[in-house]
This record gives structure tokens, C-alpha cells and sequence, in this order.
């Protein structure tokens, strides 16, 4: 692609954050270019035609919108959405080495086994306790404060753990969960809140081919605006513009930058001695697809798949029955099954040790699968996701700060809006939005 000298608009990072920003720019006719590192977009988001199935390195699915339904919609690719099977609106958790069923609705924990007859008790009592949020309080303060250090522990550690890969010890809750605080704050109690003001329904959904196909159909409508392998070795600003240099020499102007790059590799390219350190940790990740025979999986699971809290085990995060959730995880006779692990707190290194030493046998005690399982895919995410921990909303605010004082620089992308993809495309067409909104005529 011939660059030009300059652009009004140049959006760093081709993941779905910085197509959906790229997007946004185009339906308002406006000059821009996104500048990708590698050669190809999507960041995380990467399916493949793999032994019949459609496999899923990175996210497996994600919750319709009305912001998401409307892309698509403007793609041309909602005839292309897959809804999740009935099946699949059950979850589980493990704790204490079984697994444990949770429906969705808030009795359940009142009925369920993970949690002592003591700690039912204290969930009951949450609504009379009057406390609220201190600054910088984590997942794991708010949720014993408010239920217990059981419900805290068992069940929130498992949804950190589906999450984020993370620590809800260190994960701060505002950041995290903002609404769970606003609801707190506004109601005086987190099951009051939940009855007053309940959530939207929420539809999980993929498509024929896979999650991929909303970033490629994005990345193909701005085919004409991205700019793959340019590798930046610097930003800086000077009095008209600011200046983004390749590693080769070469450099364009911007007039504004919007960056969706993770938080370690702007803070890399970012010369401008003022610009806040970043220091956010990502979690690994290590994605782990394998095959087993259709009727065990339908016969001997039930649901979406399990979750394993942190205190519970590190290594291994949980399971996906992707054949219970999407008919893309079924083919002929076979299911198709994901693990994923942390392999920072996974003593085995190569994927024959990890399937044969962890996955496999643990498998098959927590389940009772004992037909062949056979691995089809694998990848490792050395940084896959961000950690809002204790501080994340402080380095906020000196974000924005530093961005008052340097006009025309947006610090976007999921460590600032959210790890989900509809927060992603929300995130940043709004952003979008207030940008051009606020430029003068």
C-alpha cells in the first residue's frame, strides 16, 4: 500500500478494537488509516477448519448487543450467526474436585452443594449489610464483604477465572465490575439492586464459520485504509502534528491518534517523556482443543462447560464443551472439547504433557469420558489478557489527564474498556463519536 504524507485520523492496532474504530471513521467519510504489525487482523479473534470442526484459538463466542447486532447487520453477516444451543445455558464450577451445577437463577445458590448450609445463611444476610466500596477495594474484598468468604472464593473466583485468567485478591472490583459497585452504591445492596435494575437477557452467539468472521469482514470493507506489517519505533509530537515513525525511517503525520495497541506495546513506541507508565499485567493463556466421542459428551456433561477458581487450582482454568454450545464443535461421530490453562502456574511445558499428565486424566475423573480423546489444536497467548488490578482506575485518570495536555491522542483498546467484544465495538464507536463531535468545523 502507498501511504500518504499525512492523515487526519491513524488508528494504531488492526484487533477488533481498532476495526471497529476504523469502521466508525469510515461511515463518517472521514481521512484515516490503520496501521497493523502484522499480516493479518483480528488480533486475538483466529478460527480455523480444523478435522471438521471450526476451532477457536482465542474467544469462542460472544454476547449480541444491540451495538454488535447492528454491525453485523451493517456487514451483511447476521445470516451468519449462530445461536447457542439450549444446552449450553448451564454452567459448572469446580470445587473441591467435582464439579457443581449452577442454573441460572439466583436460587441456585441456595440449592447447590458448593457452598456449606453457614454460608446460604450469609448470602441471606447480604441485603442488610450496610457497607459500601472503598477505594481500590478487590474482586475478592467486595464479594466476601458483601456474601462470604465461600461465595467469594468458590463461585466469584470462578467467574474471575473465565474472565480475566486472574486474581481476585488483586483484581480491583470497580474496574472490573463497575456496575456490581454502582448497584451497591445506589441500592445499598447487591441482591437488591440485581432485582431492581436486572441485567438485559443476554444472547451468546458465533458464526458459521467462526468468530473470525467479524474481523475479516471489517478488515476486508477497510481494505483500502489498513496498512499491514508497519513496524512504529516511535511516536512523538511536534508544534503541527504528531509524528509516527517506522523502523525503516520512514514517517507519517497524524492528526489525531487513536491507539487500540495492548498497554506494553504503546508504552514502548510512546517517546514523550510525560506519558504515564502503563504496567499492566497480561495473563497467558494456552488454548488446548481436543476431540472425544459424540455420545459421551452429550451422554456423561451437561452445559457450557466448567470453570476452576484460582483457589481451587491455578493451572487449569476450565473447559468449554464447544459441541454443547455450537453445532460448529460437532462433526460426525465426534465432540469437539476446549481446555484452557495458565501455563505461568503450569508445571508441564510441552503440549504432550499437558494433555497426558493434566487435562486428559482430569478429564476423565471429573466427567467419566473414557473413550479416546485425541488433541486437534493448540496455541499459546503469551499476553492474552489484561489485569485491571488494584490502581487500574488511578492509571485511568492519568491517562485522561495526560491527554488533556496533549490533544489529538486517544488511549483506547480492552485494557481501558473492557475485554469482552461487545464492549470492544461499543467502546470505540462511541469514542469514536466524541472525537469528531468535538472537532471544530
Amino acid at each position: 500500500m502507498q501511504l500518504k504524507d499525512s492523515y487526519d485520523y491513524v488508528v494504531l492496532g488492526a484487533g477488533l478494537s481498532g476495526l471497529s474504530t476504523g469502521h466508525a471513521l469510515q461511515s463518517r467519510g472521514l481521512d484515516f488509516i490503520v496501521l497493523e504489525a502484522t499480516q493479518r487482523a483480528g488480533g486475538v479473534i483466529e478460527s480455523s477448519f480444523t478435522d471438521g470442526f471450526v476451532v477457536e484459538s482465542g474467544a469462542n463466542s460472544m454476547i449480541l448487543t444491540p451495538t454488535v447486532a447492528q454491525l453485523c447487520e451493517d456487514l451483511g453477516i447476521s445470516n451468519q450467526i449462530i445461536n447457542a444451543r439450549e444446552e449450553s445455558k448451564v454452567r459448572q464450577i469446580l470445587w473441591g474436585d467435582q464439579l457443581h451445577t449452577l442454573k441460572a437463577s439466583p436460587l441456585t445458590l441456595l440449592t447447590t452443594q458448593i457452598l456449606s448450609f453457614t454460608a446460604k445463611l450469609r448470602i441471606l444476610k447480604e441485603p442488610f449489610i450496610k457497607s459500601s466500596s472503598p477505594d481500590g477495594e478487590t474482586v475478592l474484598d467486595f464479594f466476601t464483604r458483601r456474601f462470604g468468604s465461600q461465595v467469594a472464593q468458590r463461585l466469584a473466583g470462578a467467574i474471575v477465572s473465565g474472565i480475566y485468567a486472574g486474581d481476585p485478591s488483586k483484581l480491583e472490583m470497580a474496574s472490573v465490575f463497575p456496575r456490581f459497585v454502582a448497584l451497591e452504591i445506589e441500592y445499598g445492596s447487591l441482591l437488591k439492586g440485581l432485582k431492581k435494575s436486572p441485567a438485559a437477557p443476554r444472547k451468546i452467539v458465533s458464526f458459521k464459520d467462526g468468530m473470525e468472521t467479524l474481523p475479516s469482514t471489517l478488515s476486508r470493507k477497510l481494505q483500502d485504509h489498513i496498512c499491514y506489517e508497519y513496524q512504529i519505533s516511535s511516536i512523538y509530537k511536534n508544534a503541527e502534528s504528531w509524528i509516527i515513525k517506522k523502523k525503516n525511517g520512514d514517517f507519517i503525520r497524524a492528526g489525531h491518534i487513536i491507539s487500540t495497541l495492548p498497554s506494553y506495546a504503546l508504552e514502548s513506541i510512546m517517546k514523550t517523556a510525560s506519558f504515564p507508565k502503563l504496567e499492566i499485567t497480561y495473563n497467558p493463556m494456552w488454548t488446548i482443543q481436543v476431540k472425544v466421542n459424540r455420545s459421551e459428551l452429550e451422554s456423561k456433561t451437561i452445559g457450557f462447560g466448567f470453570l476452576a477458581s484460582m483457589y481451587e487450582r491455578k493451572d487449569f482454568i476450565g473447559t468449554l464443551y464447544n459441541g454443547n454450545t455450537f453445532t460448529t464443535g460437532l462433526t460426525g461421530k465426534y465432540a469437539l472439547i476446549t481446555f484452557f490453562v495458565r501455563p505461568d502456574h503450569c508445571e508441564h511445558k510441552s503440549i504432550t504433557d499437558v494433555l497426558e499428565r493434566l487435562c486428559i486424566p482430569y478429564l476423565r475423573k471429573w466427567t467419566g469420558i473414557e473413550g479416546p480423546i485425541e488433541l486437534v489444536h493448540s496455541k499459546k497467548w503469551p499476553h492474552a489478557i489484561p489485569q485491571k488490578e488494584v490502581g487500574h482506575r488511578k492509571l485511568i485518570e492519568k491517562i485522561q489527564s495526560w491527554e488533556t495536555e496533549n490533544p489529538n491522542f486517544s488511549t483506547a483498546g480492552n485494557f481501558i474498556y473492557g475485554v469482552s467484544l461487545g464492549d470492544c465495538v461499543e467502546a470505540h464507536q462511541k469514542l469514536v463519536s466524541s472525537i469528531t463531535s468535538n472537532q471544530p468545523s
